[in-house]
């Protein structure tokens, strides 16, 4: 077993994550440790030319990949945890993400909510501020309504994270999407690790437009790369209540205004405020429409 390395930048953290999900089986992951140090690119594989035959494949594709890589030889038995090293839990109010192998020895205070999850290499994680953002935004918005009466949508919902957590703050009814099949599988995986019912919650495999076809949701969470989300920004607005809230993250911070601007004027005279916020080089934006 070998496994190829590589520095990326925070700007192809997206868009390759977004092309990892389009793979049946992926041997790539994305290591981002903190927003000091560039992101890794790595990938596992049986030998050296299949690992240098796939980066190969992998920088047609995304031709600002260094040309520059390293290859190690590793242990059989270490490649698949490898990446758990690199999760720490978060928390945020009364709310903690914990990865499941850590459950034992994480300390939830009494009183506080905890989600436990295993992503795997190809699924979000909880460990990126974009999804972060969006579960900041929910929580906020939890404490403003009876998030019993709300219909959430989390939509790119990748391994669950967001829409358990919804279930975790008694939101009336969850739905979660992703283009990535595998993603409903490793959404109900999660729901277990945690023995939360499913009674009010769905996953489906499904892209945006058909998602979201004849929905309209209290609270919909969009982490998906900007350039996706203006693409379907008609869609998404159309998905969102009246009086309700759009939550787009997956967005640069240097393009937060762009982003701004652009949904603002697709939304047909319904945008009442928009207050975006910055975390390192990632950033959301909060959309409310008009009542």
């Amino acid at each position: 077993m070998v496994k190829l390395s590589v520095i990326t930048t925070d700007a192809l953290v997206q868009p390759l994550e977004d092309a990892f999900c389009e793979l049946t089986r992926s041997n790539w992951g994305i290591e981002k440790i903190n927003d000091r140090l560039p992101p890794e690119l790595f990938g596992y594989f049986d030998t050296e030319g299949e690992a240098k035959q796939a980066y190969e494949e992998l920088r047609e594709r995304f031709s600002t990949l260094p040309a520059e890589f390293s290859i190690e030889q590793i242990n059989d038995c270490d490649w698949q945890n490898e990446y758990k090293k690199f999760l720490k839990p978060w928390n945020y109010q009364d709310l903690h993400w914990v990865p499941v192998w850590m459950r034992d020895e994480y300390n939830v205070p009494e009183g506080d909510k905890a989600l436990y999850f295993d992503a795997g290499l190809a699924f979000g994680t909880g460990d990126h501020p974009t999804t972060r953002l969006c579960a900041m935004s929910m929580l906020d918005y939890a404490k403003t309504c009876n998030s019993a009466d709300k219909y959430i949508i989390d939509a790119g919902c990748g391994s669950g994270i967001l829409a358990l957590t919804a279930k975790l703050y008694g939101y009336g009814k969850i739905y979660g999407f992703d283009r990535d099949e595998e993603a409903v599988r490793v959404s109900a995986e999660n729901a277990g690790f945690n023995s939360i019912p499913l009674d009010n919650v769905s996953f489906e495999h499904a892209g945006i437009e058909k998602a979201l076809a004849g929905k309209q949701a209290d609270i919909i969470l969009a982490n998906i790369i900007s350039d996706v989300l203006c693409i379907y920004a008609d869609v998404l607005i159309g998905a969102v209540k009246d009086g309700g809230w759009l939550v787009l993250s997956g967005i640069l911070a240097v393009e937060n205004d762009k982003v701004k601007d652009y949904f603002i004027s697709r939304s047909n005279g319904r945008f009442e405020s928009c207050e975006g916020l910055a975390m390192g080089e990632w950033s959301r934006l909060e959309i409310k429409m008009k009542g």
